[in-house]
Parts: C-alpha cells; structure tokens; sequence
C-alpha cells in the first residue's frame, strides 16, 4: 500500500511528520500555488508521480485545501483500479460556487492580519488560498468511484461539520465520516486520524513505524 498526503494552503511536507505506518509506504507531496495556473493544473501534475509508484494498492489524504487536489487526483487515478481508498479531511465539497464563496477569503483575511505569520508566511497561504479560490468546482454526481472516509475536527471553525459532511454527493457510495478531536489542523497533533488512516489500509495491524518520502511538485523523492 502507498499512502499520498496532501497538505494544507499556506503548509508544507512538514506537516506529517508523524506520518509512519505499518507496511504503508508514504510520500508527502509538496505544492505551491503559485506554481500552477488552475487546481486541475496542479492535480494534474501531482497525478503523475502517484500514477508512478509501483505499488498495486494506492490511497491518498488530503487535508484542507490539500483535499480539493486529492479529489481532483483521485479522479484521474481512479480507473486504473489501483486506488483504494481516498481521505478527505478539514474540507469543503467543490460545489460549483466555491469561485465566489466567503470561506477562502475569510481565511486569507485573517492570514494577512495575523501576527503570528511571518510575511514570507503569509505570502505562501495566500498564493496557495488564491489557486483555491479560483478552483471552479463541479456538480455532485457521484464522481469518487472509491471508498471514502471525511475527517472533521470537533474544534475546526473554519470548516463545519455540515459543510464537510456534503462531500458525500461527490461520491459514488456513501463515506465514512470520523470526528477528531482538535480544529482545523489536527492532523499534526492527533493520534487518532492516523489510527483510523492505518486500520482503514492495513485492518489487521498496529501502527509503527514504516517507509516514508517527501515530493515537492514534480520533483524527486527527498
């Protein structure tokens, strides 16, 4: 099994750090928003190094903004019968809207008013939450042909738990959903998302440490 991990607006590889499972390999794919000229660009670009792993059994977790592009990749992967499972986590469903909704441009509000971000910081959420914001969306018709599990975190007000929940009109059966302690980016923190990622892909195991990789757009294992 080959997990692919896509990070949030404004994050980096870094973000799963702790990301080690037993007999899952894992490659963190890195993106910048400014590097590509639409989401679906950048899918496709990303597309080709999952397209490229030669393992017979793939899954992908996104999280935040990082679950619009494993969405719009698993769209692609999908047919070769190879992807198993997808995780969406901390997100909204590509409702055709999105260009013209409040949910981005909060963020990036209270991105460039924070203290807390360096400028270059803030420089890099908002390429990222720009590309988002530009991500036309599509209809719900069912497109995820593969099993799929939504995560929310309890504590998450940036994206509620309704609005997440509304992934499943994008998906061919209905998903899972798991609540995780924590808010929008629990993912760093909490044991239990990587619980649920491990028994989800391996149900017969325990997690302890496995192979991992990082690959930035395009690039080369690092």
């Amino acid at each position: 099994m080959h997990l692919f991990c896509l990070h949030h607006a404004g994050g980096t590889t870094a973000s799963f750090a702790k990301w080690r499972f037993t007999n899952v390999a894992v490659t963190k794919l890195g993106y910048r928003g400014r590097d590509f000229a639409s989401i679906p660009h950048a899918a496709a670009v990303l597309s080709e190094s999952v397209k490229a792993s030669p393992s017979p059994r793939l899954a992908l977790y996104g999280h935040s903004m990082g679950a619009a592009l494993a969405y719009e990749i698993a769209l692609r992967v999908q047919g070769s019968g190879r992807l198993q499972h997808v995780f969406l986590a901390a997100a909204r469903p590509p409702v055709p809207a999105r260009g013209n909704g409040t949910g981005t441009r909060a963020i990036a509000f209270a991105a460039a008013r924070s203290t807390a971000l360096s400028e270059r910081a803030r420089d890099v959420l908002l390429e990222d939450l720009a590309l988002l914001e530009s991500y036309p969306g599509s209809e719900p018709a069912g497109q995820l042909a593969v099993p799929t599990t939504l995560f929310h975190g309890t504590d998450d007000d940036i994206v509620p738990a309704l609005e997440s929940a509304q992934w499943a009109g994008w998906c061919a059966e209905p998903p899972r959903s798991v609540d995780i302690p924590g808010g929008h980016l629990f993912h760093r923190t909490s044991p239990k998302v990587m619980e649920v990622v491990q028994t989800t892909l391996t149900p017969s195991t325990q997690s302890v440490p496995a192979s991992t990789g990082s690959l930035p757009a395009g690039g080369s294992r690092r």
